[in-house]
């Protein structure tokens, strides 16, 4: 069974077919020919997030197994809950959502969210491919506005993407699961001292958002190597490929592989607001 998206006018819950999201007030949505739905309002819709190059580099990268440990992780950390409505904000193109309903029973549901259209497009792709779309929903919305009803999701997935704790505790039903994936300190750390003078350490938050209870953390820490395209691809998947200088992205360019350090952070939070 699919899950259920609301209509991002007026809240009610959109009725989808072959080529539209339609809700009882009218309001109808086009259901892109790759499978996903844009819920962005017209003001939101120049908000494109990751561009096309980040998002296939991501893709290329994840495939390629790099980070399985964090996905495997995942799984372990929230199998026992038996999720049947999960949610994943800021899920790209779908890497870590449908690796983990792979995981878990064949009726759970996925609704996936991001802000880029073009993430979207390979997660659905994505979903088609590994026999899931009739799990998923993918839709293009904005982590302050969730096309989800009010406690309609048991487990809301947060992996390397902004946090909105006011939107997760809404849609989250009491004693639902937040998992986050943060990265740690000295995540890539090789990666960014072959590249820049003075590299620096991520700051990680290790605390719960306002309305979550902090219940475990995982430090996922392990060494891998990179070679080639992959190297590149894992380059351009961060926030540091448009804010690097010509001279420093030559340093990367001469590089053939690199060892590199995965260090991980995941957070298992538990919803503790009021109804």
């Amino acid at each position: 069974m699919k899950p259920t998206l609301i209509c991002p006018v007026c809240g009610e819950a959109l009725v989808p077919d072959a080529q539209t999201y339609r809700c009882v007030r009218g309001h109808c949505f086009d259901r892109s020919k790759y499978g996903y739905v844009n819920l962005l309002q017209k003001q939101k819709k120049k908000l494109r997030g990751d561009d096309a190059e980040m998002i296939r580099a991501r893709r290329d990268f994840l495939e390629s197994g790099a980070y399985q440990p964090l996905l495997d992780a995942a799984a372990q950390a929230v199998s026992a809950a038996a999720p049947e409505q999960i949610a994943d904000i800021g899920c790209g193109e779908g890497w870590y959502s449908c690796g983990l309903l792979h995981r878990l029973s064949a009726d759970t549901a996925l609704a996936g969210i991001d802000i880029s259209p073009d993430a979207l497009r390979y997660a659905a792709k994505r979903a088609a491919n590994e026999a899931l779309t009739a799990q998923t929903e993918w839709a293009a919305a904005s982590v302050n506005r969730l096309p989800l009803g009010t406690g309609s999701c048991d487990l809301l997935l947060n992996f390397f993407a902004p946090c909105e704790a006011g939107e997760f505790a809404r849609i989250l039903r009491r004693d639902g699961i937040l998992l986050r994936a943060i990265p740690l300190e000295r995540h890539l750390w090789e990666l960014k001292a072959a590249v820049y003078d003075v590299p620096y350490e991520n700051r990680p938050v290790i605390a719960a958002p306002e309305g979550f209870a902090l219940c475990d953390v995982q430090r996922i820490e392990y060494r891998f190597s990179v070679t080639g395209q992959s190297l590149h691809d894992l380059f351009a998947m961060t926030p540091y490929a448009h804010k690097t200088a010509p001279e420093h992205i030559a340093r990367l360019n001469a590089l053939q592989s690199l060892e590199v350090q995965a260090a991980f952070g995941l957070l298992l939070c538990r919803r503790t607001a009021a109804d």
